[in-house]
């Protein structure tokens, strides 16, 4: 897992990036940090046990990498490629993605948490044990996909095609539905009922 250690500077909370004793924002020159980040990503197929936070990501691919336990808390994503990538247990929380496109990825045990997505591209993906609570989902094709167990509990979601996907035991309690399409999906297997929900 990512070194917990936090910054140097007083009253940041913030990790520490890559063995230094700043995070990414209070590097001594926190645009060369940023570069050197970004191209270590680009080099490694593997990129695991790294704190990335605040970093923004532009026309970027993802593509065929394997991000483990790694942490991406209030990153920006603008049109990135994600297509077969696998992610297990890391962090997204408060994070921004837009145009991006997700094929094929592999997504365990992860955290999207009060993160906004707007007019990406989710399909043909396995998205399991994953957290999306809060979040803010806008205009997005997420169909063909496997949500199993995954939760978008206090959620806003407007214009989401989730046609052809599995949401057995996905939470949608709280969230607020507007025009959704469930088409061929199994959403009798899926939790919207508690009192709070709204679908329609």
């Amino acid at each position: 897992m990512f070194s917990f250690k936090r910054c140097c500077i007083p009253d940041c909370s913030n990790f520490i990036f890559n063995g230094s004793d700043r995070c990414l924002r209070h590097s001594l020159d926190s645009e060369t940090a940023a570069d050197e980040a970004r191209k270590y990503i680009k080099e490694k197929k593997v990129i695991r046990d790294l704190c990335f936070e605040g970093l923004e990501f532009e026309e970027f691919s993802f593509s065929g990498k394997a991000l483990h336990s790694c942490f991406f808390k209030g990153c920006t994503f603008i049109n990135c490629n994600f297509d077969e990538t696998a992610v297990r247990q890391c962090f997204f929380d408060f994070s921004t993605f837009k145009g991006c496109v997700f094929r094929n990825a592999k997504i365990k045990q992860s955290s999207f948490a009060v993160s906004i997505f707007e007019w990406n591209k989710v399909n043909a993906s396995e998205v399991f044990h994953s957290n999306f609570n809060g979040s803010t989902i806008l205009n997005c094709d997420m169909s063909d996909n496997d949500f199993y167990f995954s939760s978008f509990l206090n959620a806003q979601l407007r214009n989401i095609d989730f046609s052809n996907c599995n949401i057995k035991k996905a939470s949608f309690v709280f969230s607020r539905l507007e025009n959704i399409n469930f088409k061929n999906s199994n959403v009798q297997e899926a939790l919207f009922e508690i009192t709070g929900a709204f679908y329609g």
